[in-house]
């Protein structure tokens, strides 16, 4: 499929980046709890992406697993978003969808060295860089400006 690491890079990063924005698109939604039926299936589907990328067909199992581990737990990122949208009703959505944004990058930025590693970065490795893609993607976007 992809012939260089430059090109799985840049596809990665692609695919990192639409799925942040589409994440976070969804993230105003006003109900609580309701976006984890639209936000994961994202961030599901970008992490079988990088693996389709780096040459790895994974099933539905090994993504949970992988968000699981990288993602801090989706409880987690659902109680963040609940707490955004019950303590600021209406513009609470608006920082989720920053919170989305930043947090999906994050997991897309793991789910990479994990594929390239082949799948055996450990979970130490993927958290590191799940930090580091939050905080790339802050100069990434023009939400930086």
């Amino acid at each position: 499929m992809f012939t260089n690491e430059s090109q799985r890079k840049e596809m990665a990063k692609e695919a990192r980046q639409i799925s942040a924005w589409a994440a976070a698109a969804i993230a105003p939604m006003p109900i609580p709890f309701a976006d984890i039926w639209t936000i994961t299936p994202v961030q599901m589907l970008m992490v079988r992406a990088i693996g389709n990328i780096y040459g790895y067909k994974i099933d539905a199992k090994t993504v949970k697993e992988m968000l699981a581990v990288v993602g801090g737990g989706m409880l987690g990122q659902q109680i963040c978003l609940a707490l955004f949208k019950i303590g600021l009703p209406g513009a609470g959505g608006f920082g989720g969808a920053a919170f989305v944004f930043f947090w999906t990058h994050g997991i897309g930025n793991a789910a990479e060295p994990y594929f390239q590693s082949g799948m055996t970065a450990t979970n130490e490795d993927r958290a590191a860089a799940r930090k580091e893609g939050m905080k790339q993607a802050k100069n990434e976007t023009p939400l930086n400006d």
